[in-house]
Parts: structure tokens; sequence; C-alpha cells
């Protein structure tokens, strides 16, 4: 595994560079704010993710702009107040879908809230072929 810390300003350096992704499924520009890099390093504002967990969301990011431009439904939809989280999920590769969390508060923008593997359990079984 590479060493957190340079995986972190590697990946950062790529999230600064997106800006933003336009998503049909949407009919709008998803942004990519510092919110949404900060999400995939903290729970919460001052709780850090563990080194696994950042590692994982770190690894998904290389992904986020096309499940983003290619992803053809909203997988699902919760709204906590005025906060709307919408789901995306997209296969990127044969066995891998990934999933992307995008925020809009009210009337605000879409933002690039975060991502991950979608499937987690396939990863713990192992192919019989």
């Amino acid at each position: 595994m590479a060493d957190i810390h340079e995986l972190t300003e590697k990946q950062r350096n790529f999230y600064k560079s997106i800006v933003s992704v336009s998503c049909p499924v949407l009919g709008d520009t998803v942004y990519f704010t510092s919110e949404g890099f900060n999400h995939l390093l903290y729970k919460s504002h001052f709780r850090p993710r563990t080194v696994n967990e950042r590692y994982l969301k770190l690894m998904c990011l290389k992904y986020a702009p096309r499940v983003i431009e290619k992803c053809e439904a909203i997988s699902k939809t919760r709204l906590i107040g005025k906060i709307q989280l919408l789901e995306l999920v997209y296969k990127v590769e044969s066995e891998k879908r990934i999933r992307v969390i995008i925020k809009k508060e009210g009337a605000g923008k879409y933002k690039f809230l975060s991502v991950m593997p979608h499937d987690r359990k396939s990863k713990k079984r192992k192919k019989s072929a």
C-alpha cells in the first residue's frame, strides 16, 4: 500500500484538476468543492476516517468523473432537511461498481460529496472459476 500521505497529496492534486463534470442524468453540472475532498478524509469536520477508509475512498476517486458522466439513473435519494443526497452507481469495470454521492442544498449547485465501491461484499467472496 502506498504511503497514505503521498496518496492523499496525489489525489488532492487530481481532485483540484477536475473542477466540475457534466451529469446527464441530473441535467446539470456537478462541482468538485473542497467540502467533497474533506469528506473523503473526515467523517465530520474533526473526526478523521480510518487509514483504510481514506485509502478506499481515495483509490475510488479516479472513477468519480466517469460515474457522474455515464450513470443513467439515480439509484437512491435522501432528504435531510433542505439537503438532498443523491446516489449514482455505475459499473466501471466488469466486476467493479462505484457509488458516488452528490449533495444539493436547497436551490444550490450539485456538489460531489463522496465515492466508494458499491459492492463491498464482492471483495470478500473469492471467485471459483
